[in-house]
């Protein structure tokens, strides 16, 4: 009995102190007790590591990778971060799973509802092993290269795992280092202000390369394989031919980065023949030219 009554009296002291330390930095005391249901650290991150070299990775994805007890990442993203993966596991091949997803296959036909079964297949193998892993207590990391919220294939899995409270760690997008190594600024020019940035027409979209061109801002075409003069053939439509465009390949890598300034009228000669590498930016607008001091 005068054990409990001890420990209710410390007890009873620490809440007052704890009351008394609340009033100084203005909390009520309904606040002190929200301390014990504090959020717990998500158990999905989906983490951005960065464009090109290793070396733009924010610290912020570093600590979120080395947070992780399973990580799911291509094989060259292992190879690049491989200081921070050492020792974890990593599982690979679960990469671009977002083709189909929320659609239902009996609505389809053919050859497209045998792909969109096999998607979801191997769509579900990768939820299985994500809330398996998490049901076992574990953090799992979903990392991707650039922004993964930029034409990222991941966004997908924000929606499917939302009654876990997934987590987004920004990384910096190829768009932001090819920004750089154009070393201009990229909302300036006489006459905008604005960035479209947009990809290749993708089927029932509204926003086409044509419709985007007619306001004639500046654009920043995500390429992806694309057929790169087609690209050229739907901006001509509305740009005249001496509007300036710029080509950024390998974007991030400081050994091989490449810039090709050209006109809308001359970059398919200025490119050449050969096939462009799947890392590559397509710019179009004044602000490439753009100078704050006028020529006398």
């Amino acid at each position: 009995m005068g054990m409990q009554a001890s420990w209710s009296r410390r007890w009873h002291v620490g809440w007052l102190v704890a009351i008394a330390v609340a009033g100084a930095w203005g909390l009520a005391p309904q606040h002190v007790a929200a301390a014990d249901n504090l959020p717990q650290a998500a158990k999905v991150c989906l983490v951005g590591v960065g464009p090109g070299d290793p070396d733009l990775i924010t610290l912020r994805a570093i600590n979120a990778i080395k947070k992780a007890d399973l990580v799911f990442c291509l094989e060259s993203v292992k190879t690049k971060f491989a200081e921070y993966l050492a020792g974890k596991e990593v599982i690979h091949g679960y990469w671009r799973l977002f083709p189909y997803y929320g659609q239902d296959p009996s609505q389809l036909e053919a050859d497209e509802r045998r792909q969109c079964e096999a998607m979801a297949a191997k769509r579900n193998e990768f939820i299985g092993l994500v809330r398996g892993a998490v049901g076992e207590g574990k953090t799992v990391a979903i990392v991707d290269s650039g922004d993964p919220l930029i034409y990222g294939p991941w966004a997908w899995c924000l929606e499917e795992f939302e009654d876990l409270h997934p987590e987004v760690v920004p990384g910096l997008s190829s768009f932001n280092a090819a920004n750089a190594a154009l070393r201009r600024g990229i909302t300036t020019s006489e006459n905008t202000k604005s960035v479209i940035l947009t990809a290749a027409d993708w089927l029932g979209t509204a926003d086409t390369i044509e419709r985007l061109s007619a306001h004639r801002t500046t654009m920043v075409l995500f390429t992806m394989r694309t057929e790169f003069k087609e690209f050229i053939d739907k901006l001509s439509i509305n740009y005249p031919p001496d509007t300036p465009v710029a080509v950024v390949k390998h974007a991030g890598y400081a050994g091989k980065e490449e810039v090709v300034h050209a006109t809308l009228g001359t970059i398919l000669n200025r490119v050449g023949p050969d096939r462009l590498p799947f890392e590559y930016l397509l710019y179009v607008g004044d602000f490439l030219q753009h100078r704050y001091k006028k020529a006398r």
